[in-house]
């Protein structure tokens, strides 16, 4: 097995085939790191020194992810998952045919480039096959555990089938019944959930929502900056292609009171972004939207849903009471871990959580 570096400028269209069929049996889907996802991205946003590292084994991929070679909270270079605003989950595309001899490539691989032998995996699946193998992988190796940053985040997994309303205290759920009564009532017309996905004006029309809200007046909606308005439309046109984008409408006729986008990869689905009209904020549109985004979920055949959300977020909190696990692992060669300062490991992890937190507050 022999690992590689891409230039994602000059991407085959033999590597492009071989990327998409990885992710097409990955044992844990990650759609943020699929080419879909991924391409627009590098396309769009700040993407300087990010390239495709890959594991393959006679031209098939057995694992990849986007990396960048650089500084990493701290005078010591890194090579690190590339993970940019609009990326929640850093897991490796990973093959089953032997996951840990890929992961031990990969990682091998990533310690040699210009790294400094210091390997920064960003927003782990901190359980499951993948971090199963990335144990393997790790018994006996080069490469040493120098640090972890783990964090839980709302997820919600199929159980009984019950829709979200079960869920709430029965205070609350009369009280979501009355606020969508009354919001009906002003709007003239009940409320109905519609999935747009493939619809370009529905794209523009959840950019146009977002630019209304406190992003907006911040400066921080996709529309205040063109190139990831652009990342969104076209992350939008390629998953909608392959018939796994959802992008929910709320609407009371022709009134838009909430939208959300969620990115299907089975057996699980991604929630990606929501907007919802500010304006009508005392009706709580973005609760009543995520009562139809899982209702909609339990008529699928999808297993769970991570939300994807920050951890504080107090809403989704309340709403779902179930967690996922995600970690920051930093690796260093042997050797080399004995020499990084514990204390300044510490102190940049920690400056990464705040910046994880920042970020998270604005998308």
């Amino acid at each position: 097995m022999s690992a590689r570096l891409i230039d994602l400028a000059t991407l085959s269209e033999r590597d492009l085939a071989a990327w998409k069929g990885l992710a097409g049996r990955a044992l844990e889907p990650n759609p943020f790191f699929e080419p879909e996802f991924v391409l627009p991205a590098h396309r769009h946003l700040d993407a300087r020194g990010v390239g495709l590292l890959v594991a393959e084994w006679h031209g098939d991929w057995s694992a990849c992810m986007p990396v960048a070679v650089g500084r990493w909270r701290g005078p010591v270079r890194a090579i690190r998952t590339w993970r940019h605003l609009y990326s929640f989950l850093g897991t490796p595309l990973v093959g089953g045919e032997d996951p840990a001899a890929a992961l031990r490539t990969l990682l091998a691989a990533a310690a040699a480039e210009r790294s400094g032998g210091l390997v920064a995996l960003e927003w782990l699946s901190a359980d499951g096959p993948v971090a199963a193998a990335l144990e393997d992988a790790l018994d006996g190796g080069d490469l040493v555990r120098a640090g972890e940053m783990p964090f839980d985040r709302a997820a919600l997994r199929r159980t009984d089938g019950s829709g979200l309303l079960d869920r709430l205290s029965s205070r609350r759920r009369r009280e979501l019944v009355r606020q969508r009564r009354k919001l009906e009532e002003l709007l003239g017309a009940p409320l109905e959930c519609s999935d747009r996905a493939g619809d370009p004006d529905a794209v523009e029309r959840f950019l146009e929502l977002e630019s209304r809200s406190w992003k907006g007046r911040e400066g921080t909606g996709m529309l205040a900056r063109p190139a990831n308005a652009d990342f969104f439309r076209e992350a939008c046109e390629g998953f909608a292609a392959m018939g796994r984008l959802q992008l929910f409408e709320l609407h009371a006729g022709a009134r838009t009171v909430a939208m959300k986008c969620n990115l299907v990869a089975s057996p699980g689905l991604f929630m990606f972004k929501i907007a919802h009209e500010e304006e009508l904020a005392r009706f709580s549109p973005g609760v009543q939207m995520e009562v139809e985004n899982v209702e909609k979920f339990h008529g699928t055949d999808l297993d769970w849903i991570d939300s994807c959300a920050n951890p504080e977020n107090q809403m989704i909190n309340r709403l779902w009471p179930q967690r996922r696990a995600i970690t920051t692992l930093v690796l260093a060669r042997r050797g080399v871990g004995g020499r990084v300062s514990q204390g300044w490991l510490r102190a940049m992890m920690a400056a990464r959580e705040r910046e994880r937190r920042k970020r998270s507050a604005v998308t």
